[in-house]
């Protein structure tokens, strides 16, 4: 199964299964957030909030970043 079978899958289920399938896909990205934080990783972002903290970094609305994220994903699945 394809992910955009997956996708149509969810798509048909109520909003209550489709509340279910957000938890699990947040604790999914915690736990993977966990067990692959490295020292590297949290330097880097520490760097990234010194940055914007000294460049005055630009503020986004979350529909603003859901659609970064819808165009970030679907680049990187081609």
């Amino acid at each position: 199964m394809t992910a955009y079978e997956v996708i149509d899958q969810i798509k048909a289920l109520s909003p209550e299964e489709k509340v279910k399938v957000v938890e699990f896909m947040e604790q999914e990205i915690a736990a993977r957030l966990l067990t692959e934080e490295t020292p590297a990783m949290l330097a880097a972002i520490d760097e990234g909030v010194r940055s914007l903290d000294q460049s005055g970094g630009r503020e986004y609305t979350r529909a603003e970043l859901e659609q970064k994220v819808r165009q970030w994903s679907r680049g990187a699945s081609r």
